[in-house]
C-alpha cells in the first residue's frame, strides 16, 4: 500500500512566536511536535522568517533526541527556501545522518534540491536515487524525486517523462496540497518545454489551481501565476490579464514577505500586458508596484534562482528598464516643472539597476555595503554625471550637476549605438587606424547634446555612468572632430553614484604600499591548470581579432600572448616553465623602483609580494594608496577575475580578506591602482571586475585598464600619474588626464591604443 508522509497538523497561527517562551516559563508544556508542525504550515504559506524563528525555537526547546532532529531538519528545510544556503547545509546533514528510513529520504530529497542548486548533478542524483529506495510507498517522496529527474534529463527525453508522470500523478490520492504542488511542478517543467508541452501543461496547471483552491492560498496564486504565463507565452493576452489580476487580488491575503516575492513577477505581468494593450498609464502604475515590491525585499532576493537563472538578468533589470523607459514616454506629456520632479525617480532606478547588477557580478548582495551613505544626490561644481540609458528604440541621457537633472534624447536605436560602440571598443583595443569615424559618432549621440551646458556651467570633469558595451570604451577617446575629450575634461567612470563616495580626499595620499610581480613563482606550479583554462576560454572571435594593428607589434602586459602555448590536460614541467616565462613583466621592477622615488611607503616585489606578506603589510601599515603591478584577469563575474601574486592568486573575495585590517578599515584607502590588469575582450561585464576590486578592497576609487598596455608607456604613465597626485596635488583624474597628454603629443604614440586604457573608476577628485 502507497503511503503519504503524514499530514502535519494546519491551522498555525503567528502568535505562537510569542507565546512558547512565555508557556515555557510558565511551566506549560508546549508539544514539540505541535511547534514543528506550526512551523512547517508557516512555511507552506510562504511565511518564511517567521518559520524559521518558530524552528529555531523548537529546536532548542525539543526534548526528546527525535525531536530535536526533526526540529533541526525541518529548520533547515525553511533556510534552504529562503536562500540561506551555507546555514541550511549543517542542519540537513546533520538530520539525514541522525534518521532512517522515510524520514532519511525526506531529507535526502532537501540535500539532492540544494546540491542541485549549487550544480553538484551527480552528488544530487545519489540522494535522490537513495531516497527512492528508502521510501519506496511514500507518494510525496516518489514524485517530488521524479519531478525532479526530469528536470536533470536532457530536453529531448523531457516530454516523454512528464507524460509517463502525468498518468501517475493523475490517479495518485492524498491530501490536496501536496497533489497541487506535484501538478504545479509538472505543468511548469511542460510549460517550458513550449508548444510539444502545451496540452500537458494547461492541464496540470489548471488541476493544480482546483487542488491549491482548497486551502493553500499561497499555492493558489502561484497556479494561477502559472496560468497566467502560460497564456501570455501563446499570446492570449486577455486571459493572461485577466487570470494574472485574480492572482494579484488573492495574492495581498497572504503574509507580506510571502505576497512580495510573488507580487514582483505578478505586478510585472500586468505592467507588460497592460503596456502592449496600449494602456500606459496603469501600465506605469503596475511597474511602479512591481518595483516597490522588489525594494520590500531586495535583500532576501537570490542572486541566483534555483534553476540556474541570474536574478538580475532574468527579473530586477528587465523591470527597472521597462519602468524606466514607460516612466520617461510618460514624462514627454508632463509640463517642464513635472518633468524635473520625476527625474530623481528615473536616476533612483537606474541606481537599483547599476547595485545589483554588480551584486550579481560579485555573487553577493551584501557586498556594497561598504560604501552605503553615499551622497549620490550631490554634484561638486565643474563636474557633470551623466547616464545613458540605452532602450530598443532609442537612446536616454540624464545629466546631473551641481544645478539638477537635465534630460535629451537620442533618436538611435539601442542596437546601433552598442555596435557602434563594440566596434570602436574592437578598434581601440587593438590599435587600428579605423578608429576616428566611430569615436566621432559616439561622441555626437551622447555629448554633443549637452555642450551648451558644459560650456555655460564651466564643466571640467565628466564622469559617465554607463552600461553595457558602452562600458568597454574609455570616455577619454571620443573625438568631435577637432580634438579628444580627454583634451578638453578630466573623464572618468563610476559604476553608480550611490556606490561612490564623492567627497574631497582627507589629507595627503602619499602613504602607500607598492607590489609588483615581474617574474612570477608558485603560483605557476600551483595553478597552471586553471591559468591554462582561463587562457583557453577565449571565444573564436577573440582569436580571430588577436594580432592586429598595434597589438601585434608591441609588448604587451597581457596574458594574450600566452593563449597559443597554453597547455591542454596537466601541464608538463616544460610547459609549466613556458607559462612562466610568458608571465614575466620586464618593466613592473622600473615601475616600483620609479614609484619608490614619487611615494612614501613600503614596496613589495617579486617573492616579497606573497599572500602573507602583502597580508602583513596591510595589518602593519595605515595605507592610503595600493599600487599592485601584476597580471590582473576580470571576466564576466568574480569567479573568473583574479590578480597574480608570487606564489598564488588573489581572487575577489580574496582581497578582500587581505585588506581588512583594522586601521585600513577605519580609514578607507584612497586609490586602488591596477597597471597590468586586463578585461575579457568583447565581454561588456568584465570592466565591473575593476570595480568589484575596488568594494573588495574599500577602495574610494579604482585605477584600472581596459585592455593590455604597452609596457613602455604604463611604466612612463604610472609614475606621471603618481607624480601629479603626490608633488601637484591634482585630483586623481587630473593627474591621469594630464599624464594621458604626454602621450598624445608624443608623434610615435598618439593613438589611444596607448594611452586610452587606463581609467579611473570611482570618486574622482
Amino acid at each position: 500500500m502507497q503511503k503519504w508522509l503524514k499530514p502535519l497538523r494546519q491551522g498555525a497561527t503567528l502568535c505562537w512566536l510569542l507565546m512558547v517562551p512565555a508557556l515555557v516559563l510558565a511551566g506549560q508544556v508546549v508539544g514539540e511536535d505541535d511547534l514543528i508542525a506550526q512551523g512547517i504550515t508557516l512555511r507552506e504559506q510562504g511565511d518564511l522568517q517567521k518559520s524559521i524563528d518558530l524552528l529555531s525555537s523548537a529546536s532548542k526547546l525539543a526534548v526528546s533526541p527525535g525531536g530535536q532532529v526533526r526540529a533541526r531538519g525541518e529548520l533547515g528545510i525553511s533556510l534552504l527556501q529562503a536562500h540561506r544556503y551555507e546555514e541550511s547545509e549543517g542542519l540537513l546533514r546533520n538530520a539525514y545522518g541522525s534518521s532512517t528510513g522515510i524520514e532519511r529520504a525526506h531529507f535526502a530529497v532537501y540535500l539532492g534540491n540544494l546540491a542541485l542548486i549549487r550544480k553538484r548533478s551527480e552528488e544530487a542524483r545519489g540522494y535522490y536515487q537513495e531516497a527512492l529506495g528508502l521510501a519506496p510507498e511514500a507518494i510525496e517522496i516518489q514524485f517530488s524525486v521524479r519531478l525532479n529527474l526530469v528536470r536533470m534529463a536532457p530536453e529531448s527525453d523531457q516530454l516523454a517523462q512528464l507524460s509517463g508522470l502525468s498518468q501517475q500523478i493523475d490517479q495518485a490520492g492524498g491530501p490536496p496540497g501536496p497533489l497541487a504542488r506535484f501538478h504545479l511542478n509538472l505543468g511548469e517543467q511542460a510549460r517550458l518545454l513550449g508548444k510539444p508541452g502545451l496540452s500537458l501543461a494547461y492541464r496540470h496547471l489548471e488541476r493544480a489551481r482546483e487542488l491549491a483552491r482548497q486551502g493553500n492560498r499561497s499555492l493558489a496564486v502561484e497556479a494561477l501565476d502559472a496560468l497566467a504565463q502560460l497564456y501570455e507565452d501563446h499570446h492570449r493576452e486577455p486571459d493572461a490579464l485577466i487570470l494574472t489580476q485574480q492572482a494579484i487580488e488573492q495574492a495581498h491575503s497572504l503574509a507580506p514577505g510571502a505576497a512580495a516575492r510573488l507580487l514582483i513577477d505578478l505586478e510585472w505581468r500586468q505592467a507588460r500586458l497592460l503596456q502592449a494593450g496600449g494602456r500606459e498609464a496603469p501600465a506605469l502604475a503596475a511597474y511602479q508596484r512591481a518595483v516597490s515590491h522588489i525594494e520590500s525585499v531586495r535583500q532576501d532576493i537570490p542572486i541566483e534562482y534555483e534553476d540556474g537563472r541570474s536574478s538580475f538578468q532574468a527579473t530586477l533589470e528587465p523591470i527597472y528598464l521597462g519602468y524606466t523607459d514607460l516612466l520617461l514616454r510618460q514624462l514627454d506629456k508632463q509640463p517642464a516643472e513635472v518633468q524635473a520632479a520625476q527625474l530623481p525617480k528615473v536616476l533612483n532606478a537606474l541606481e537599483w539597476i547599476r547595485q545589483a547588477e554588480l551584486q550579481d557580478f560579485l555573487g553577493d548582495r551584501c557586498a556594497l555595503e561598504a560604501v552605503q551613505g553615499s551622497d549620490s544626490a550631490r554634484v561638486p561644481s565643474g563636474a557633470a554625471v551623466l547616464y545613458p540609458v540605452i532602450l530598443p528604440d532609442r537612446v536616454e541621457l540624464l545629466l546631473q550637476t551641481s544645478s539638477g537633472i537635465q534630460r535629451q534624447t537620442t533618436a538611435i536605436a539601442g542596437a546601433t549605438l552598442r555596435a557602434t560602440a563594440q566596434t570602436l571598443a574592437d578598434a581601440l583595443r587593438n590599435g587600428l587606424e579605423d578608429y576616428l569615424e566611430p569615436a566621432r559618432q559616439l561622441n555626437d549621440w551622447l555629448l554633443k547634446p549637452f555642450a551648451d551646458v558644459f560650456a555655460a556651467q564651466h564643466i571640467d570633469s565628466l564622469v559617465l555612468v554607463p552600461e553595457g558595451a558602452l562600458r568597454l570604451v574609455p570616455m577619454a577617446a571620443l573625438h568631435d572632430g577637432q580634438q579628444f575629450v580627454i583634451e578638453k575634461y578630466a573623464v572618468s567612470m563610476v559604476t553608480g553614484m550611490t556606490m561612490t563616495h564623492t567627497g574631497v580626499p582627507a589629507g595627503q595620499m602619499a602613504a602607500s604600499l607598492m607590489v609588483g610581480l615581474s617574474e612570477p613563482g608558485p603560483v605557476v606550479d600551483k595553478h597552471s591548470r586553471l591559468l591554462s583554462e582561463q587562457i583557453q576560454q577565449s571565444d573564436a572571435a577573440e582569436k580571430d581579432r588577436r594580432g592586429r594593428g598595434l597589438a601585434r607589434t608591441i609588448d604587451l602586459r597581457s596574458m594574450r600572448v600566452l593563449r597559443s602555448a597554453a597547455p591542454s590536460g596537466q601541464p608538463s614541467s616544460r610547459q609549466i616553465e613556458d607559462l612562466r616565462a610568458s608571465l614575466t613583466l620586464p618593466g613592473v621592477k622600473e615601475e616600483i623602483e620609479a614609484l619608490r622615488g614619487i611615494l612614501h611607503g613600503n614596496a613589495l616585489l617579486d617573492a616579497q609580494f606573497t599572500v602573507g606578506q602583502l597580508r602583513q603589510q596591510a595589518e602593519s601599515g595605515d595605507y592610503r594608496i595600493v599600487h599592485i603591478a601584476s597580471h590582473g584577469v576580470f571576466g564576466g563575474n568574480a569567479e573568473t577575475s583574479f590578480i597574480l601574486a608570487y606564489d598564488d592568486l588573489i581572487t575577489m573575495n580574496g582581497l578582500q580578506g587581505l585588506l581588512k585590517a583594522a586601521k585600513l578599515q577605519s580609514t578607507p584607502i584612497e586609490l586602488l591602482s591596477l597597471s597590468a590588469c586586463e578585461t575579457a575582450e568583447g565581454n561588456d561585464r568584465s570592466p565591473l571586475g575593476i570595480s568589484g576590486a575596488a568594494i573588495k578592497a574599500r577602495a574610494r576609487s579604482v585605477l584600472g585598464t581596459l585592455w593590455p598596455v604597452a609596457d613602455e608607456v604604463a611604466k612612463a604613465l604610472m609614475k606621471s600619474f603618481y607624480d601629479g597626485i603626490a608633488n601637484a596635488r591634482l585630483s586623481k583624474t587630473e593627474a591621469l588626464r594630464r599624464a594621458q597628454l604626454e602621450w598624445i603629443r608624443h608623434p610615435d604614440w598618439s593613438h589611444p591604443f596607448y594611452w586610452a586604457p587606463f581609467i579611473i573608476i570611482g570618486n574622482w577628485l
